[in-house]
């Protein structure tokens, strides 16, 4: 498959960048947070909004694939001879009238919904027509009706804690987020306290697998990393946003992200985009919008179709 490559520059992309300030303080400002981009990426400044149905065609122009439909003015083509060998997109659900949260960054966008979720799986399945003849790391994570999620082309990561009560119990251990990280007022007895934890008990075991099988990021092909976490809205819905519970969550949540971006920093050394997406749904709950390219009614055909990625399986 021929891929052409609309203009770009060789040695720098250009991205918005925005501060912003919430001046009503009941009204969420809604972020893309970007922790860590290589430092040929730069940032400028501009007005508009991202909306969120243009996150997942950011994130492609990122990697070097051109996406004409963009409805953000701020973005310029990226360059396939020079990009991130991976991107990873974190989905932070939270509650309206919550301050953002508080992470290291080099860069913030606010958010505009026009749709409920970012379609992950369409990116993921434009990157593979892209790169149809290699097999790129890609991975969605997050939970579905109290089950750890694991969407994935890698059986290796069939080991991972996929119910609540191994959850439980992996938490148990002296590596866990339980006893690497300051939980406070937090408890890992208590469902909604568990799922939180879980979810970042398994991007840290995501992080984990892929450092003990480095041979996973050698293909040409850029990586994708998505991660969901719901538990942070449920400890608001459960405790009250202001309470010391949900305080000690988004520190929680803090940390961990700013422990991640370190660690996907040193595994694909400096090359990787990381963003953090909040998002406040209107209604209570929220729900992944993954996809399969088995599902695709008109995929891209390759020269060897079973060679082809197929994403993606759930585990």
């Amino acid at each position: 498959m021929a891929v052409k490559v609309l203009s770009f520059r060789p040695k720098t992309y250009i991205l918005p960048i925005l501060s912003i300030y919430c001046l009503i303080s009941q009204v969420i400002c809604q972020e893309l947070i970007v922790t860590h981009a290589p430092k040929y990426i730069t940032f400028q400044q501009q007005a508009d909004n991202l909306q969120t149905s243009d996150v997942s065609k950011v994130i492609t122009h990122t990697l070097g694939v051109p996406t004409e439909d963009v409805k953000w003015s701020g973005l310029n083509q990226g360059s396939l001879f020079n990009r991130p060998k991976a991107n990873v997109l974190m989905t932070v659900v939270t509650a309206e009238g919550k301050k953002p949260l508080s992470v290291k960054n080099v860069a913030k966008y606010p958010v505009k919904s026009d749709i409920p979720s970012v379609d992950v799986g369409q990116m993921m399945n434009v990157v593979q027509d892209t790169f149809f003849n290699t097999n790129p790391l890609m991975i969605d994570t997050g939970v579905d009706n109290n089950f750890f999620d694991v969407h994935t082309d890698f059986d290796v990561f069939r080991k991972l804690p996929d119910t609540m009560r191994r959850m439980a119990d992996r938490l148990l251990d002296s590596d866990s987020v339980l006893n690497q990280h300051t939980v406070g007022t937090l408890n890992s007895s208590h469902p909604t306290d568990l799922k939180l934890m879980g979810e970042l008990q398994m991007v840290q075991d995501v992080v984990n697998t892929i450092s003990d099988k480095p041979e996973m990021m050698s293909t040409k092909s850029p990586d994708l990393f998505s991660f969901t976490v719901t538990g942070l809205r449920d400890i608001m819905d459960k405790h009250g946003d202001q309470s010391t519970q949900a305080a000690d969550a988004s520190d929680l949540v803090n940390n961990f992200i700013n422990k991640m971006t370190e660690d996907f920093k040193k595994l694909y050394k400096d090359n990787v985009m990381i963003e953090v997406l909040t998002i406040v749904p209107e209604k209570a709950g929220y729900v992944r919008k993954v996809r399969s390219l088995k599902a695709d009614p008109t995929p891209t055909p390759g020269p060897d179709d079973s060679k082809t990625t197929k994403f993606i399986q759930r585990l």
